[in-house]
């Protein structure tokens, strides 16, 4: 179960004095939403707007709309700092999970049975649970493995994101494995496409442990697929963002020369949320994403057009190998 503490939130509140404070909160926390605006409002006076728009990161942070609805504050609960700067002073509030006691201790003897004691590697994990990353990695080395923790780009201490690995890629020529904490495919997925090291997967929620194996040779058979579906292609929509955090226009415009260059047609299609229902009757045969990489990898089968990453699009024209496949980071 997610944490929720309020009183950061409502200490940034009283200290900022905000009559208006906007919250934006995650799909995953919206059925504690009025738990949260009732709790702000009876401990500071302030009004709560509460954005209700998808939020699955804070590469769309809603800084714009909290300034029009004259909002001096943004709490934005669920995720760690992505820009640098904002329209509107933004405290950002990530949310852990309460564990099962005894939980990591169980997953790091099934780790450690998996990769083998002496075994050097690299430990990671989601924003989710970061806050038990050093206890997890202090039991791994009390069963004999030797844990490093990265430092990446952009992200806290050992942290990754769908969009960046950096904090993996920092050590990995120190270590013989990766092993991830946290629940979900996608970013190990990530991760094994980013590193040449086995995956190795510690799942607090199902306490399970597991290698990454035929999930791999299945996401590629797929994402293959897509690509053969694209070769034919004529004519291609680039799909941009206007989210601040994913808004890569120079990209836009460079794959649109590339497309153009090979003799094809190419078209750039703006929108805040990317959605198969925003193109009907858009007649192009495939379609490039430039916003954030999950869009093509997990809601590639609703759309009717081949959905292709900028990577991929390399891959229809011949200028990059499928043997080289990578996931798109863009930090």
């Amino acid at each position: 179960m997610l944490q929720l503490d309020l009183d950061k939130a409502v200490q940034a509140v009283l200290k900022k004095g905000a009559k208006i404070v906007a919250v934006q909160i995650p799909e995953g926390l919206k059925e504690r939403a009025l738990e949260i605006a009732k709790g702000i409002e009876e401990k500071t006076g302030a009004v709560v707007f509460t954005f209700v728009d998808p939020c699955y990161g804070s590469c769309s942070l809603s800084d714009h709309e909290a300034k029009r609805v004259g909002a001096s504050l943004l709490l934005h609960f669920g995720h760690s700092p992505f820009l640098s700067k904002t329209e509107v002073e933004t405290v950002y509030l990530p949310l852990g999970y309460k564990l099962v006691k005894g939980g990591l201790a169980m997953l790091a003897e099934g780790i450690a049975k998996k990769v083998g004691k002496g075994k050097k590697i690299a430990l990671c994990s989601t924003v989710q649970y970061l806050g038990h990353l050093k206890s997890f990695g202090e039991l791994l080395e009390k069963r004999g493995l030797k844990v490093f923790v990265g430092r990446g780009k952009g992200v806290s201490k050992g942290q990754v994101l769908g969009c960046n690995y950096s904090s993996v890629k920092s050590i990995e020529g120190k270590v013989e494995a990766v092993v991830f904490l946290g629940d979900g495919l996608f970013h190990v997925l990530g991760i094994s496409f980013s590193s040449s090291k086995p995956v190795f997967t510690a799942n607090p929620l199902s306490l399970e442990v597991g290698e990454l194996k035929n999930e791999r040779d299945l996401f590629l058979r797929k994402r293959y697929a897509v690509i053969a579906r694209a070769m034919d292609a004529k004519s291609f929509g680039i799909l941009l963002s206007s989210k601040k955090g994913q808004l890569r226009e120079k990209l836009a415009l460079k794959l649109k020369r590339e497309i153009e260059g090979k003799g094809r047609k190419a078209f750039i299609f703006v929108s805040d949320f990317v959605k198969p229902e925003y193109l009907t009757g858009v007649k192009v045969d495939a379609l490039v994403s430039t916003a954030c990489p999950r869009i093509a990898f997990d809601d590639s089968s609703s759309f009717k057009q081949p959905l292709l990453s900028p990577s991929e699009l390399s891959m229809v024209f011949g200028e990059k190998r499928l043997e080289n496949y990578k996931i798109d980071e863009f930090l």
